[in-house]
């Protein structure tokens, strides 16, 4: 069994979690764009290649948050982060699956949306990420003792 290393778990995470919020910023702008759109003008004012970039955009996080889950999921955490890293791990993985829940609502083809479930997945996403960040915060907090 190979043993954990706590500076190099550390970094693991620091890197998800920068990774994260870097790509979180770089999909906001669709994301609120495309909001707005399907909230005051439905999905049809939005052009197919405005609807195209949106939906790549999308799928590039969905790829991120999925490749960060399997980080997660393969790392050695210290035995004194063991449970607080399973919590957070769980956070993740169901993170990364409402935003692929999101990216699924999206029709590209048919130029339609779930809107429902589309509401329900970016409901999930605040709340998921709200998990991560505290789970992370905790994890840090008993690293640095």
């Amino acid at each position: 069994m190979r043993k954990s290393n706590p500076q190099g778990y550390a970094n693991l995470l620091s890197r998800v979690m920068e990774s994260s919020e870097e790509m979180g910023e770089q999909v906001d702008p669709h994301f609120q764009d495309f909001k707005k759109a399907i909230t005051l003008k439905g999905i049809e004012s939005l052009g197919n290649r405005e609807l195209h970039e949106t939906v790549l955009a999308f799928k590039k996080a969905v790829d991120l948050y999925q490749k960060n889950a399997v980080s997660l999921k393969n790392a050695k955490p210290p035995v004194q982060v063991l449970g607080r890293h399973k919590q957070l791990v769980a956070a993740y993985q169901k993170y990364a699956a409402d935003c692929a829940l999101m990216l699924q609502s999206v029709d590209e083809d048919k130029h339609s949306v779930n809107a429902d479930q589309f509401s329900k997945a970016e409901q999930a996403q605040d709340k998921d990420m709200d998990l991560v960040s505290k789970s992370f915060d905790r994890i840090m907090a008993l690293l640095m003792r």
